[in-house]
């Protein structure tokens, strides 16, 4: 399967090129290995993937994309080549391959556009159930999957017709677009400024969602689906989010919960998912229930945490790609705990002055993305210290 002809050939003059047979060699290795594509491959968890599936596979060879310069990608090592500078679309109708793995929300939606059969996703409709918040609440409500209640604003006008219980929450109603932002309004006032500042960012790309907001430590679901058959399936719950009132994973923890379970399967089968996904949820202790935040249809920022218990999705992901049958498991290591401490769990420390939680990286059960590369420890250390010096 190919996407069109080498892409970084198409820069340089053609030339003649001798090879001593020990390039010979070489040239029909790499050309009998399995070619993929991981995108944004300065992201952590496509770093991750890559590492891992390179681990387990041998015969990959894996190129990296992203669209601006990708040296977190080169510094790692884990990629065999880095396409960087040029578009993905650009990239796709240029080189060759054998498969593609999309980690990026928008990575997602134009590889399930432009070239579906090389990757292992769903179709774009239901796709579009996940990246539209509106037919995801729709959709739980369907199921009799907890959610929170939410109202759709396209206007600013529209604010007049609803009326949320406070604190309530604002943000994008889509996933992937050019505004990332959550708003926690406390009264009226705030609310009308969040809605305000979110759809003037939006300039009509979208509208926004406005929710009740739900207490609570978030949790997630995460599985490798075939056509709505659960293959692979791991849970995780937060220890600390940037920002804490609500965001990424800097710390997780390994967990199980038949409920969570159900409640996760309940959704893919449903959408007879086909491809990873996340179901991110928060546990109410007001219901003593799990509440659906959303439906991730991609890989999820807290990869490494499920790798290092032992579900190495990627590889698993190209196993099926690849025509391999596999059976459901879902054993993994339940006692393991993942931090990334220049990834802002420091700054989460020290911001909320728990900094005595940094013991927690030296116990048994503990792993990091520390010294992978130094040259970015080195950066992201500079970074951080940046932010802690601005407060």
């Amino acid at each position: 399967m190919v996407c069109v002809s080498s892409f970084q050939e198409s820069l340089v003059p053609k030339r003649r090129q001798w090879l001593t047979p020990v390039g010979l060699c070489r040239a029909r290795s790499k050309a009998s290995m399995f070619r993929v594509l991981i995108t944004d491959a300065s992201y952590k968890h496509a770093i991750a993937l890559a590492r891992h599936a390179k681990s387990e596979l041998p015969d990959l060879y894996v190129i990296g994309h992203a669209n601006r310069i990708g040296r977190l990608a080169r510094w790692h090592s884990c990629f065999d080549s880095v396409v960087s500078g040029v578009e993905l679309e650009r990239a796709l109708a240029t080189e060759v391959y054998d498969m593609v793995i999309p980690v990026g929300g928008r990575s997602v939606l134009t590889v399930a556009a432009s070239c579906p059969e090389m990757s292992v996703l769903p179709a774009l409709d239901q796709l579009e159930v996940c990246y539209d918040k509106p037919r995801t609440i729709e959709l739980a409500e369907k199921l009799d999957v907890p959610a929170p209640r939410t109202w759709y604003l396209a206007q600013i006008e529209e604010i007049g017709t609803i009326d949320p219980p406070f604190p309530c929450v604002v943000k994008p109603s889509r996933e992937a677009t050019t505004l990332k932002a959550v708003a926690y309004c406390h009264d009226q006032d705030g609310l009308i400024m969040a809605v305000k500042r979110q759809l003037a960012g939006l300039d009509g790309e979208t509208g926004v969602v406005v929710q009740e907001y739900v207490p609570g430590i978030g949790c997630g679901f995460f599985a490798l689906m075939e056509h709505g058959t659960p293959l692979r399936v791991f849970m995780h719950q937060r220890i600390r989010e940037s920002p804490p009132s609500g965001g990424r994973s800097t710390a997780a923890r390994a967990f199980d919960s038949p409920r969570l379970r159900e409640l996760g399967l309940r959704l893919l089968t449903s959408l007879k998912w086909h491809g990873v996904a996340m179901v991110e949820f928060k546990h109410s202790p007001l219901t003593n229930d799990f509440v659906l935040m959303e439906i991730n249809g991609k890989f999820w920022g807290s990869l490494e945490l499920a790798l290092s218990a032992g579900v190495n999705f990627g590889a698993e992901l190209i196993r099926l790609f690849r025509g391999e049958k596999l059976s459901y498991r879902e054993d993994y290591d339940r006692t393991v705990e993942f931090y990334w401490p220049l990834d802002d769990d420091i700054l989460t420390l020290w911001r909320t002055r728990s900094l005595g939680h940094l013991r927690d990286y030296w116990k048994p059960n503990a792993h990091t993305n520390l010294r992978q590369s130094l040259r970015a420890d080195a950066l992201k250390s500079m970074r951080l210290a940046k932010q802690l010096l601005i407060g």
